[in-house]
């Protein structure tokens, strides 16, 4: 098998280097570390639910960092993670410094650069997608993160931190869990929903994460009670028990209970820690419900 790593991986992972640069320096300017950490968390989820759109549903283009050599489409979403971390940064860098407005125009030319430097390595590629849209998209994610973080800062509203949350969540446990199981060949989705088979199972498994991060959120923050909490989680495992049964779900022989499990354990935990979080209070301490 050729090797991939001096002409295809290691420019993915320059890219990654770049990215902990970014928040190192980040979080050496911030005296809200949590907070800060929570709101990447936030705008890792915006950009990757934008790359949802343009990558997956209308293929806008494709990466290859030759990572994941046994499947290419998952190749192409890892390669994915290290662009969508990397503008995540940025977009954080901007608010958490507060930079002029000079330097929005500064880091989407840079990014222009490089996904044109990219584009000549052959390492990534356009289908109707051009690096203009690029150059007029990023300054206005960079624009949109800064003055967002200055209105959250201060205080943060029910509905914006439910919303910071939801989206948070996308790289916790999508990421993680939903895809690490699909890439464990132990789970996966119906390629029959979505007219691109190859897509199908993708946008299930996103669809999949509305269904359980909002059921989930809905009995953290309405502060249910142990036992309505408990036919949450019931509910849940008949959901995915149904899905099993039609054939939207396809699971491994005995892998039903491990799925379930983790999934709605993650998720959960997931959502006390980003709660937590942008609250700047304890993470193990009161699991069960929202402090106010």
């Amino acid at each position: 098998m050729k090797d991939f790593f001096w002409s295809n991986t290691i420019w993915y992972i320059l890219l990654g280097v770049l990215t902990v640069i970014e928040l190192i320096v980040i979080f050496l300017k911030t005296d809200r570390v949590k907070f800060v950490a929570a709101f990447y968390l936030t705008l890792t989820g915006v950009t990757l639910s934008a790359e949802t759109v343009l990558f997956i549903i209308f293929r806008a283009y494709y990466y290859y960092p030759m990572i994941i050599q046994t499947s290419s489409f998952d190749d192409a979403l890892a390669g994915n993670l290290f662009s969508q971390f990397s503008l995540a940064a940025t977009a954080l860098l901007v608010a958490v410094l507060n930079l002029p407005n000079y330097w929005i125009f500064i880091f989407a030319g840079i990014y222009g650069l490089i996904e044109e430097l990219f584009l000549m390595l052959g390492i990534y590629k356009h289908y109707w997608y051009s690096t203009w849209m690029t150059l007029v998209a990023l300054p206005l994610l960079f624009w949109v993160a800064k003055k967002y973080y200055l209105k959250i800062f201060s205080a943060i509203k029910p509905g914006y931190h439910y919303l910071n949350i939801f989206l948070g969540l996308f790289s916790l446990d999508v990421i993680t869990v939903l895809w690490g199981f699909m890439l464990s060949g132990k789970q996966n989705y119906t390629r029959d929903f979505f007219p691109d088979s190859l897509g199908s199972p993708y946008v299930m498994a996103l669809l999949y994460y509305c269904f359980l991060s909002i059921t989930l959120m809905t009995a953290y923050f309405f502060k249910l009670r142990w036992e309505w909490k408990a036919l949450v989680i019931l509910f849940i495992y008949g959901f995915n028990y149904l899905a099993y049964l039609q054939k939207v779900i396809y699971l491994k022989e005995g892998w039903f209970f491990t799925f379930s499990t983790i999934s709605v354990f993650c998720m959960y935990l997931s959502i006390v820690f980003l709660d937590r979080m942008y609250k700047n209070k304890p993470l193990f301490a009161g699991l069960t419900s929202l402090d106010t």
